[in-house]
C-alpha cells in the first residue's frame, strides 16, 4: 500500500510542485522560447538562485550579482541606467532620462499610451550597476491590422560597464529578459515568437552567441544570398511639416532575429516583426504633430521605408538565417553571401559582455 508521501510525489509535477498548484516552470515550458532559455542557462558559467523567475542572484567564482527588472518609471535605479547609457554611447546619442522613465511606464513624450519598456539591471555585491539590457515585448499584427496573438521581444540596448566586465553578464541579463517577457506572454495567452533587434557589426559576436542571426534572401541562382537591407528610419520629425527633423536621419543596421520554436520564420513572419519594431521605435502618434498634414507626411515616409523592405523580400527567393560562423562556412563551400556592408561601421573587436 503506498504511503502518503508516495501519493504526494505521484501528484507532483516533474519540478516537485504539488498537483493543483501553479508551477511556473510548467507554465513557461508552454512557450517556444523555453528551449532557448534552457540552452542559454546550460552554457552559462554562472549559478542562478532561481531558474524560473527573472529577478534573482547569480554567482561565479565567489562573486555575487543581483538581477532585477525595473518596472516603475520612478525607480531611482533608472538614474544609474541613464548614466551607463551616456557613459557608453555619449550623452548626445541617448534620450534624456525623463524619456526613459516615461517609456518604462508605457507613456510617450506626448502623454499617449505605449508599450512598456522593460529594463533589466545587474548590480555587483557593492551595489554598482554593471550591466543592463533594455527592450520591450511587441505585439505582432496581420495584414488587416489585427493582433495575431504572437509577440516579439525587441532589444534596444545591451550594455556592460567596460571597467567592471565579467564575461557573460549581458547573457545573464538577456536570460532574465526572456524569462520576463515569456512569463508575461504566457499570462496573457500570447506566444513569444521572436527576439529581434537592430544590431551593429561590432556587437554581432555577442548576439550570435545567444542565438541571433542575420537574415538573407535568395537572389540570382540557388547559390547566392543577399542580406536584407534594414534602414533604421529617422527618430525625430518636424512637428509642423512632418519632414525629418534637422540633425536626425536614417542609419543602416543589421537586422537580426532569433526565432523560437522549430519552425523557420518565413517572409510574413519577418515582415510582422519588422513592422512592430518600426511602429515602436519610429512611428510618432498624431498628438506629436501640429496638423494632419504633418502626421500624413510622417506616415508616407515610414510607409515608403517599409515598402522598400517588403519589395526586396517579395521579389527574391526564400530566406535563410546565418551567424558569422555559418556565413564563413557557406562562402568556403562556394555560396555567394552578399552582406549589407553599409551597416559595417567601426571596428569589430573582442566582445566581452
Amino acid at each position: 500500500m503506498p504511503t502518503i508521501g508516495s501519493r504526494m510525489e505521484e501528484q507532483a509535477c516533474k519540478h516537485g510542485v504539488v498537483k493543483g498548484e501553479l508551477c511556473d516552470a510548467c507554465e513557461l515550458e508552454k512557450q517556444p522560447s523555453w528551449n532557448t532559455i534552457e540552452n542559454l542557462r546550460k552554457k552559462s558559467h554562472f549559478k542562478r538562485s532561481n531558474e524560473v523567475f527573472p529577478n534573482c542572484f547569480i554567482e561565479i567564482e565567489n562573486k555575487k550579482f543581483k538581477i532585477e527588472i525595473i518596472e516603475n518609471g520612478k525607480d531611482p535605479s533608472l538614474s544609474d541606467v541613464q548614466a551607463l547609457f551616456e557613459n557608453t554611447f555619449g550623452k548626445e546619442e541617448v534620450d534624456p532620462e525623463e524619456i526613459l522613465r516615461s517609456a518604462v511606464d508605457g507613456i510617450t513624450p506626448w502623454e499617449t499610451e505605449d508599450t512598456k519598456y522593460r529594463v533589466v539591471t545587474i548590480r555587483d555585491d557593492e551595489g554598482k550597476l554593471v550591466t543592463t539590457v533594455a527592450g520591450a515585448s511587441l505585439d505582432l499584427f496581420d495584414e488587416k491590422g489585427e493582433p495575431t496573438g504572437e509577440c516579439a521581444y525587441y532589444v534596444g540596448y545591451a550594455v556592460t560597464d567596460p571597467n567592471t566586465r565579467q564575461g557573460g553578464l549581458a547573457r545573464e541579463a538577456y536570460i532574465s529578459a526572456l524569462l520576463d517577457v515569456a512569463r508575461e506572454a504566457q499570462k496573457k495567452n500570447k506566444v513569444l515568437k521572436f527576439a529581434v533587434g537592430e544590431c551593429t557589426y561590432t556587437s554581432e559576436k555577442f548576439w550570435n552567441n545567444v542565438g541571433w542571426k542575420r537574415v538573407y534572401a535568395q537572389t540570382g541562382d540557388k547559390r547566392e544570398y543577399t542580406e536584407l537591407k534594414y534602414i533604421q528610419p529617422a527618430l525625430e520629425f518636424d512637428e509642423d511639416t512632418g519632414e525629418i527633423a534637422e540633425g536626425s536621419g536614417e542609419a543602416p543596421e543589421h537586422l537580426m532575429i532569433d526565432a523560437f520554436g522549430p519552425k523557420t520564420p518565413g517572409k510574413e513572419d519577418v515582415m510582422r516583426a519588422y513592422e512592430s519594431l518600426i511602429y515602436f521605435c519610429n512611428d510618432w502618434p498624431r498628438e506629436a504633430f501640429n496638423n494632419d498634414r504633418a502626421e500624413k507626411k510622417k506616415t508616407e515616409y515610414l510607409n515608403g521605408i517599409k515598402t522598400n523592405f517588403k519589395d526586396f523580400m517579395d521579389s527574391n527567393g526564400q530566406l535563410i538565417y546565418l551567424d558569422a560562423d555559418n556565413r564563413e562556412k557557406a562562402v568556403k563551400e562556394g555560396v555567394a553571401v552578399i552582406g549589407y556592408t553599409e551597416a559595417d561601421r567601426g571596428q569589430a573587436g573582442e566582445e566581452d559582455f
